[in-house]
């Protein structure tokens, strides 16, 4: 399975699990079902979600443009510095979590509760075949200044 890491953006995966999510609402009567759910203030909740990942995700863009360093999930082998300022000090994977909250209010607007199953696998991907590998360059190329930042914010939130 190594084949898989580092080959498929991260923007892609949630394009396409999103388009899942989508064709399985769209292709399975789900309304008299206990797999789908409205509960009134859905469509809100789900614009706010993203509205909120936008902000996050042009945070990290602005830090990662601030450092003059690659925000390409691809080519980390030609990160330059190491990100620990702005919403890095929150979150080592913001444009990450702002995926998960993308994916959380595309599942909330089609009131899919198997979204939530979308987004576990979603989570368990990015994190052995994005996330390990590019922990692993980071660790080797800033060493102590990596595991200290590693020690001191959480992957997620």
């Amino acid at each position: 399975m190594n084949f898989l890491k580092l080959r498929i953006i991260p923007p892609f995966q949630v394009l396409i699990l999103g388009a899942m999510m989508w064709w399985f609402h769209e292709n399975y009567d789900l309304s008299d079902s206990h797999l789908h759910v409205h509960f009134g203030w859905e469509y809100a909740l789900s614009r706010f979600l993203l509205l909120l990942a936008l902000i996050i995700v042009l945070l990290a863009v602005f830090e990662f443009w601030k450092q003059k360093t690659t925000v390409s999930p691809v080519n980390i082998q030609n990160t330059s510095s190491l990100i620990t300022s702005g919403v890095f000090k929150w979150s080592r994977n913001p444009i990450y979590f702002a995926d998960i909250l993308i994916l959380f209010a595309w599942a909330l607007w089609l009131g899919f509760l198997p979204g939530i199953i979308v987004i576990a696998v979603f989570i368990c991907y990015i994190s052995k075949f994005q996330i390990e590998p590019e922990e692993a360059l980071l660790e080797h190329k800033f060493g102590k200044v990596y595991d200290d930042y590693r020690a001191r914010v959480r992957r997620w939130i």
